[in-house]
């Protein structure tokens, strides 16, 4: 029989916590979920989600990073995608770009 998973979980300030199970990723606090990304081993992101209290605070952009860094490889994001969804992979691949581009 096999065990279930237990999340990790690391707390990024006194009242904010990241819990990370293999292939999904939450950003939460004491009351609610903050953010929630779903993604596939090979970097595909296949649903974000953010709370919409807390948009435009950067939880998007740190899902993706804590993904990118924890997977060591550029993310892609799976199809049909919303407008929102298209913004911020519209910044991701920009801000891919600036990183690689010559000072």
């Amino acid at each position: 029989m096999s065990h279930p998973v237990q999340p990790q979980v690391q707390s990024i300030s006194s009242s904010i916590f990241i819990n990370h199970t293999p292939g999904i990723l939450t950003i939460t606090d004491a009351n609610t979920t903050i953010g929630y990304c779903r993604y596939t081993e090979s970097g595909e992101i296949e649903y974000i989600f953010v709370n919409s209290a807390s948009r435009r605070k950067g939880y998007a952009k740190q899902l993706l990073k804590i993904i990118e860094e924890r997977l060591q490889r550029k993310l892609s994001f799976q199809t049909p995608i919303s407008p929102l969804g298209k913004k911020l992979k519209d910044f991701y691949t920009m801000e891919s770009c600036q990183a690689v581009a010559p000072v």
